[in-house]
């Protein structure tokens, strides 16, 4: 017959685990020691039991007294004092008993944990350009809100599948240096869809992939002698590889076909002011949906309404505001049919509202 897996493994722990396991029990090392000992040789003298472990001879009574008291041994009076172990109901149960609430514990620990609030930023150094570009065609796939990747052709290739899995609605922009036929890169519809802007770059530059302002993926061209990936979670460190992004591999560089006469999606809200400014300040009635982030709750939120005012703190004149004006306070009031809210762009906390994507809806002139 075969034996008990668990009969096996029980038996097969030595002396010494024994030994562990009844201290992690709650027993002393004198205790788990007389115990043990006990077990082995049956009812013996307590003086024996002394001599038999690391016990010292004055000590064995109380450690006797307390085994007794926990109804693991039993002392006989004769013409020395004798001890015997009880049949081990008690310390099997205790040993249960201990183990559940162990679990319980360790249970309780885990769910702390989860719970626990994370730090703000989370960024990890790689070696490895490969494990870059894997966290960053996942975080791709995730998207919620917008998409902004800086890329080679090898590199873009690479992206196609996770572009092409982006949710509709999500803002995907493409800064793309050409190191090959760029036409052929856009062969592929689905990808081709769910683009929502190409630009193209005459120099190459870093691996930059930026995901709803929460998560970037940074990698230096294969030319570096020590190559290295840097993976940032967090929301005002990805505002850094923003304006990288929106300042030196997006705005000055124009759109694959040439400038749309006039864009309907925008990804950040300093965009969207550069690109409707003078419209808006010759009267045109400029209808939005914003979505973002509640800056109290933190909860996503859509708005819809009309663009009533500008604010924001660099060269205030009658000509649209270029990014470097827009580098500091930046917002605009969106009104509603009841309500009015005011939105700002990444890192907003002052506003209602903090702006991950702004899609015109209409905008008819004034007249």
């Amino acid at each position: 017959m075969d034996a008990d897996p668990h009969t096996v493994s029980e038996m097969s722990l030595d002396r010494d685990g024994v030994l562990r396991g009844l201290e992690n029990a709650g027993l002393s090392e004198y205790e788990a020691e007389a115990y043990l000992t006990l077990l082995e040789q049956g009812t013996s003298k307590a003086v024996d039991v002394a001599r038999r472990t690391s016990i010292p001879v004055p000590r064995i009574y109380d450690v006797v007294n307390n085994l007794e008291q926990r109804g693991y041994v039993e002392t006989l009076d004769r013409d020395t004092l004798h001890v015997h172990a009880h049949e081990p109901v008690q310390v099997i149960e205790d040993l249960h008993d201990r183990s559940e609430r162990l679990s319980t514990v360790a249970g309780a620990i885990e769910d702390r944990w989860e719970e626990t609030p994370r730090v703000e930023h989370d960024v990890t150094v790689t070696k490895h350009a490969d494990t870059v570009i894997d966290h960053a065609r996942e975080a791709v796939r995730d998207g919620d809100a917008s998409v902004a990747l800086a890329v080679s052709g090898e590199e873009f290739q690479a992206f196609e599948d996770a572009i092409a899995s982006v949710d509709d609605g999500v803002a995907v922009r493409v800064s793309l240096c050409r190191d090959g036929e760029i036409d052929g890169l856009l062969a592929d519809e689905a990808v081709r869809d769910r683009i929502t802007e190409i630009r193209e770059r005459a120099f190459p530059s870093p691996l930059v992939v930026i995901v709803d302002g929460e998560t970037t993926c940074f990698a230096p061209t294969g030319s570096m002698p020590d190559p290295f990936g840097v993976i940032v979670k967090g929301h005002h460190l990805s505002l850094v590889f923003q304006w990288y992004y929106q300042t030196c591999l997006w705005r000055v560089w124009e759109p694959i076909g040439g400038e749309p006469d006039r864009r309907d999606e925008f990804a950040s809200l300093e965009e969207f002011i550069c690109d409707v400014y003078d419209e808006w300040a010759d009267g045109a009635a400029i209808s939005v949906v914003v979505d973002g982030l509640d800056t109290d709750t933190g909860e996503w939120v859509r708005l819809e309404g009309l663009i009533t005012d500008v604010h924001y703190t660099g060269n205030d004149d009658a000509t649209a505001p270029t990014l470097t004006d827009l580098a500091g306070e930046v917002s605009i009031v969106l009104t509603g049919e009841t309500s009015a809210w005011s939105v700002g762009g990444w890192g907003a906390q002052l506003e209602d509202v903090e702006a991950r994507r702004i899609q015109i809806v209409d905008r008819p002139s004034h007249s």
